[in-house]
């Protein structure tokens, strides 16, 4: 019977140290997981804005339609920057296959950012005409997508110009929560597209 207490020591010492062998494994980084193997109510938008670079590059936040409830769903991204341009210019390529199911678009395909500027805290956003090929419920989401993916860059509002069949660009008037509105529009203006 004693002979069998040091080997049975050792059994249970070696299965302890087999166990413990086998947690998670220990990371030196924290690692960045796909869009893709996130539970999708856990893509909502975020109470802070990242602003680090990844690989030389910066995660934005873009705004689509959650296709279910027509609200408003922010999805991450990684660009190369933050500028207003780069970030738009995603947001108007639409949904890829990495975004989660579900979400959609109410931007036309063939939408264009014809130039960015800034008018004193204002962005002046030039869009092509396809934009207006849409309108009532369709138009409002699509300037809505417009508004908050823009606004998650700080800036204070938004106006927005469309560029003619003559080449020239006119003030446009979106749908909001309101109706239809010139000047600087803000998130407030799509209260009712607010993500949930």
């Amino acid at each position: 019977m004693r002979r069998l207490r040091p080997a049975l020591l050792t059994l249970l010492l070696g299965l302890t140290v087999a166990v413990t062998a086998c947690g998670l494994p220990n990371d030196s980084a924290p690692r960045q997981i796909a869009d893709d193997k996130v539970p999708f109510e856990l893509l909502g938008p975020s109470t802070t804005t990242p602003t680090s670079n990844v690989e030389g590059g910066a995660f934005v936040h873009l705004y689509f339609l959650d296709g279910t409830q027509l609200k408003l769903i922010s999805v991450n991204r990684s660009l190369p920057d933050r500028d207003p341009n780069t970030v738009l210019k995603e947001l108007v390529k639409g949904v890829t296959d990495s975004d989660p199911s579900g979400v959609a678009t109410a931007i036309p395909k063939d939408t264009q950012i014809v130039s960015i500027q800034d008018d004193g805290g204002t962005l002046v956003v030039t869009l092509s005409n396809a934009i207006l090929t849409i309108a009532g419920a369709q138009q409002q989401h699509a300037f809505g997508q417009l508004v908050y993916t823009v606004t998650e860059l700080t800036t204070s509002g938004v106006r927005f110009r469309v560029v003619d069949a003559n080449g020239n660009a006119q003030d446009v008037q979106p749908l909001t929560d309101a109706g239809q509105k010139s000047g600087p529009l803000t998130r407030n203006d799509f209260s009712s597209l607010r993500p949930g």
